[in-house]
């Protein structure tokens, strides 16, 4: 049997780091330039929601992290990978 922490997230016993959400993130970058190449009015629609898709997602971690009220209780709960402390 090993003596392992069972604290340890798979994050950190794999040593990924952030690398899955720098990929993440380049592979929208990219999308989101490959998608105004083309010129079209409906592509500039598509990159502004997806900028605003990852902005809200975002702001949800966060206010899961801090918030200590109902909305922070709720978000930590629908979140994956976000502790429901209390």
């Amino acid at each position: 049997m090993t003596d392992k922490n069972e604290s340890e997230s798979l994050m950190e016993a794999t040593g990924l780091g952030l690398l899955p959400g720098l990929v993440a993130a380049l592979g929208l970058i990219v999308l989101s330039m490959a998608l105004l190449l083309t010129g079209s009015m409906w592509a500039v629609v598509a990159v502004m929601c997806l900028i605003g898709i990852v902005t809200a997602s975002i702001l949800a971690v966060v206010f899961a992290l801090i918030d200590e009220g109902q909305l922070g209780t709720w978000l930590r709960h629908h979140i994956p990978g976000v502790d429901a402390r209390r």
